[in-house]
């Protein structure tokens, strides 16, 4: 059986920066007019409104999330100025902070710095949707 036939119009009034933005969008189609029944079908107004707010409360997550990470970094870097303390008074071996704690510390930052590095670029990705 064949599709119903289009007989109903639509009088669209637009302005030349409108109408090239049609044209550019257009230019995979064989018709203006299929691209605009496509981007009518696809559109969800209440459903883009939802990605958006989910979009956004994903963002803050990890500005959040970033933030607690970089108070982490802050306080890994004042264990080791009192551990650098305690070698300085001979309350702490140094052999011991440079064998035992200064590589879990430094691992501890690569570890902080990689997640930071992931979720700049996920919220770099989530800019882009």
């Amino acid at each position: 059986m064949k599709e119903d036939k289009r007989t109903n119009r639509i009088n669209l009034h637009l302005n030349k920066k409108e109408l090239d933005l049609f044209k550019n969008k257009a230019k995979n189609y064989n018709q203006m007019a299929s691209m605009i029944r496509d981007a009518v079908a696809q559109f969800d107004d209440k459903g883009t409104v939802k990605r958006i707010e989910s979009l956004n409360k994903l963002a803050d997550l990890i500005t959040e999330f970033n933030h607690e990470i970089s108070k982490q970094g802050v306080n890994l870097n004042q264990i080791t100025k009192r551990a650098n303390e305690l070698i300085y008074k001979g309350a702490l071996d140094k052999e011991y902070y440079e064998e035992i704690i200064l590589p879990h510390v430094s691992d501890l930052k690569k570890v902080m710095a990689t997640m930071k590095k992931q979720q700049s670029d996920i919220f770099k990705r989530l800019l882009k949707i």
